[in-house]
């Protein structure tokens, strides 16, 4: 499928491609199951996507969507819409950009009270 950013791969999920650093060494293996080692080795390396078998951006979006709190996303929302106020939303890269935004924001701010 396509590749997919490191914040979006989940323990358990396979890699379709060997996954290399720069310089071409190969940190992983195609067919390895993820675990979150891995996914910190890869942040160490500077990998920041991967192919992983039979996933696409649009089933990670949608499973990421879902095991968010309706009112945390509406508020990370709120929170970031005036940055995106002189952009076109209807652009795909725009929309993408958002979405990785705001799930981000939602994981960085997780650890507060309720604050997003």
């Amino acid at each position: 499928m396509g590749k997919l950013s490191i914040d979006d791969i989940k323990p358990g999920m396979k890699l379709e491609k060997d996954v290399q650093e720069r310089s071409g060494r190969v940190l992983l293996r195609a067919g390895t199951e993820i675990t979150e080692r891995h996914l910190n080795i890869f942040r160490t390396w500077g990998v920041a996507e991967v192919d992983i078998e039979s996933m696409s951006r649009e089933e990670v979006a949608a499973q990421a969507a879902r095991e968010v709190d309706p009112e945390a996303m509406l508020a990370a929302e709120a929170y970031l819409d005036p940055l995106f106020t002189r952009t076109d939303q209807d652009h795909a890269a725009i929309r993408e950009l958002k979405r990785v935004c705001v799930l981000r924001h939602i994981r960085k701010n997780k650890h507060k009270s309720g604050v997003v």
